[in-house]
């Protein structure tokens, strides 16, 4: 007899808190569009896919999007350690399927937590680029083939999601979270995985919109701390073409 999944839909205490707590000081930091929420499911799990430019991207999700379902992010797990508060914040509300990218079996480590989230009710964040843009171009990298097959295996749909003006940050800086319409829930093989993955993509770049214009002379206050903060890891990334 198979053991009951937890509710992975619940949101806890802790992260509604946390949720209100933050969500308010970055909407203080910054100026935050968004649009198409009325387009997320109401009801059962879903993927929710975006492009990514920064760290903030997921917390941009996590107080945009309603509390529950609650959404379950897949993260390097070096990612989510470094620096310190990064470790603290994962550790208080959770929602965080790390995965050891330098082990063997990190992919169906991820493919088992992925069905469990899922099936017990749960959303998927997760951004399929596989990495950050190292600048805002307003494209997006190649998607990884993952996002398909996560979605074939669980029949579950995908929200595509674009976010614009997070790859350098200041003070009341304008930054946008623009949810696409959904892709139809498949359950099916690797071909129609390869299709989902295709459409993902075209769902991100319909909703995308081209970097927010900069005036040169204008402040850009505390530019190198806010930037810097969100900043996902300091390595070389790709641009995308």
């Amino acid at each position: 007899m198979e053991e009951p999944l937890p509710d992975y839909r619940k949101a806890s205490l802790t992260f509604i808190v946390l949720r209100v707590l933050i969500g308010t000081l970055l909407k203080g930091l910054f100026k935050i569009e968004v649009r198409g929420l009325e387009n997320l499911p109401r009801e059962g799990s879903y993927i929710f896919a975006g492009n990514h430019l920064s760290w903030i991207d997921s917390f941009l999700m996590l107080i945009l999007a309603p509390a529950e379902p609650r959404i379950y992010f897949i993260a390097a797990r070096e990612e989510v350690e470094r620096p310190e508060w990064r470790r603290f914040f994962t550790k208080r509300v959770g929602g965080v399927i790390a995965v050891d990218r330098d082990e063997g079996n990190a992919y169906r480590q991820a493919v088992t937590k992925v069905k469990q989230v899922l099936k017990g009710g749960g959303v998927l964040g997760i951004f399929p680029e596989g990495d950050v843009s190292a600048i805002e171009t307003g494209k997006i990298l190649p998607l990884k083939r993952g996002i398909g097959h996560f979605a074939a295996q669980n029949g579950v749909p995908i929200v595509p999601v674009a976010f614009s003006g997070t790859k350098e940050l200041w003070l009341r800086k304008r930054v946008r979270m623009i949810v696409g319409q959904p892709i139809a829930a498949q359950q099916c093989g690797k071909a129609v995985a390869e299709q989902l993955t295709r459409q993902t993509a075209e769902g991100i770049r319909a909703v995308l919109p081209p970097p927010p214009p900069v005036n040169p002379t204008s402040p850009k206050l505390f530019k190198k701390f806010f930037t810097q903060l969100f900043t996902q890891e300091e390595r070389e990334h790709p641009i995308p073409e």
